[in-house]
């Protein structure tokens, strides 16, 4: 079984590099691109916290 921790960190490498290319890039494609990504990268999170707490409340909420 992963750890968590290896989930979190994976969550913010994602976000990180979504803000760095909503903050660098002028082209809308990319900016919408990196907000996308941004928003995986919440998911990925929710999901994760919500597999450590045994619960399906966080999985209930990135899907709906």
């Amino acid at each position: 079984m992963i750890p968590i921790t290896y989930y979190i960190l994976l969550s913010a490498i994602l976000f990180t590099i979504g803000v760095l290319g909503v903050l660098l890039r002028r082209n809308a494609i990319v900016v919408f691109m990196s907000v996308e990504l941004m928003l995986n990268a919440a998911n990925l999170a929710l999901v994760a916290f919500a597999r450590e707490r045994l619960s399906i409340d966080g999985q209930v909420l990135v899907f709906s």
